[in-house]
């Protein structure tokens, strides 16, 4: 019996106790510092013995502190707010710890919702400190789309270190001001999965229904490699902020977007060592967005089987294809007391991006509405909802759709 006991003894002296009152205070402490802004956001230290970097958190070999820009962290006029889900805080691959280290001007919070004006009114205040407007970075109704000043020069990949020396000199050397005469803004972004990102907007009223909306008009794909975008546009949440940036800070911009990819670059050029056979998850959107900008610059590759060679559509073209459709059938002689059909367009979605859907228009012809949505039901047998086609007047299409160069056959 003597034996049992110690036995039994020794087996719970092995069994770690819980933490202690002041660890879980320490732990709560950390979290509430991290809510403040007061912690740098990021992968946790590695095991004892592993040299790390205590500038960019980051093991020696993953470090990206040669590729942070000269001077960091630099100034902005415009105000940065990061709201982070929870979940997104220890990602070793996330964004926000890169922020942190390159921009002053830079808020961040962690939680899985907004707080509201009544909950922290100091907060609120600091938003909209220096008589700064807030706006909310995420597409919806009536969203104000920012665009760069200008067409912006080839990204910096490549360019030399005589292209970073000029870079780097623009930015010390107007530092202090801007050329942007617009009050400065508060920008609001939401770092998250997409769906979290989605449900932290929809748990804060403020977000949701008080704050004015900016969509972002990327001029470059995003270079996150190993991690698939959801569509055309879609950035990690340096990327936007550059972007942004790119477009609200006048003369400055392009160097601050400049100085914000190097780091992100460099990130992405080191864990792609880490993945053998590494491909391009997103080169399709690559693709689909350097023929979006094509058509947008001219007339379509009439030998480009792929695209069908899109144009831009119009109510005029619509007639003009829908009466030279006729012709062959000697239809253009009708009398004039004779009453020809109304024009009818077959149309379907395009690829989706963050600003906006395209429609393209497949078929045009002058034709009974019944015959031309009989048509369409044929058309979407089998397919997909979001894939399907349907009918519309000319005048009811939506400005900036596109039509093949075949779509004048019903």
């Amino acid at each position: 019996l003597a034996s049992c006991l110690l036995q039994v003894m020794g087996l719970a002296s092995q069994v770690q106790p819980p933490p202690c009152a002041e660890e879980v205070v320490k732990q709560q402490e950390l979290a509430s510092q991290a809510n403040a802004g007061q912690r740098q956001v990021g992968p946790r230290s590695g095991a004892p013995g592993r040299p790390w970097c205590t500038k960019c958190v980051r093991s020696l070999n993953t470090c990206i502190c040669s590729a942070l820009p000269i001077g960091a962290p630099l100034d902005t006029r415009s105000l940065i707010v990061l709201l982070i889900h929870p979940k997104e805080v220890q990602r070793s691959l996330g964004t926000a710890p890169l922020l942190q280290l390159c921009l002053r001007n830079m808020i961040l919070k962690v939680g899985d919702r907004f707080p509201e004006p009544d909950e922290d009114p100091d907060f609120h205040e600091q938003l909209r400190d220096g008589g700064r407007r807030c706006f909310l970075v995420c597409p919806g109704p009536g969203a104000e789309e920012l665009r760069p000043p200008a067409p912006q020069p080839p990204s910096t990949p490549g360019c030399g270190e005589a292209c970073w020396s000029m870079l780097r000199h623009r930015l010390s050397s107007t530092r202090a001001a801007s050329a942007s005469t617009d009050p400065p803004r508060t920008l609001i972004f939401i770092d998250g999965r997409w769906r979290q990102a989605k449900s932290m907007v929809n748990r804060s009223t403020w977000l949701r229904e008080e704050l004015p909306r900016v969509v972002l008009c990327p001029t470059e794909q995003s270079g996150y490699v190993f991690r698939k975008q959801p569509a055309e546009g879609c950035l990690s949440t340096l990327e936007a902020v550059a972007e942004a940036l790119l477009a609200l800070e006048g003369q400055r911009g392009p160097a601050l977007k400049a100085a914000l990819l190097a780091p992100f670059r460099r990130m992405v050029e080191v864990q792609c060592g880490f993945i053998p056979e590494v491909q391009d998850k997103n080169e399709r959107l690559v693709e689909i967005g350097q023929r979006r900008l094509q058509r947008a610059a001219g007339p379509g590759d009439p030998d480009d089987e792929t695209e069908k060679t899109l144009r831009p559509f119009s109510v005029e073209v619509a007639h003009q294809l829908a009466d030279a459709a006729l012709a062959p059938s000697g239809k253009e002689d009708l009398a004039p007391t004779c009453s020809p059909d109304p024009v009818h367009c077959i149309v379907r979605w395009g690829e989706r991006g963050v600003v906006d859907r395209e429609v393209i228009v497949v078929q045009i012809a002058r034709t009974p509405v019944e015959t031309a949505k009989r048509r369409a039901r044929e058309m979407s047998a089998g397919k997909s909802r979001g894939n399907r086609f349907w009918v519309l007047t000319p005048d009811k299409v939506p400005k900036g759709a596109l039509y093949e160069a075949s779509a004048a056959s019903l």
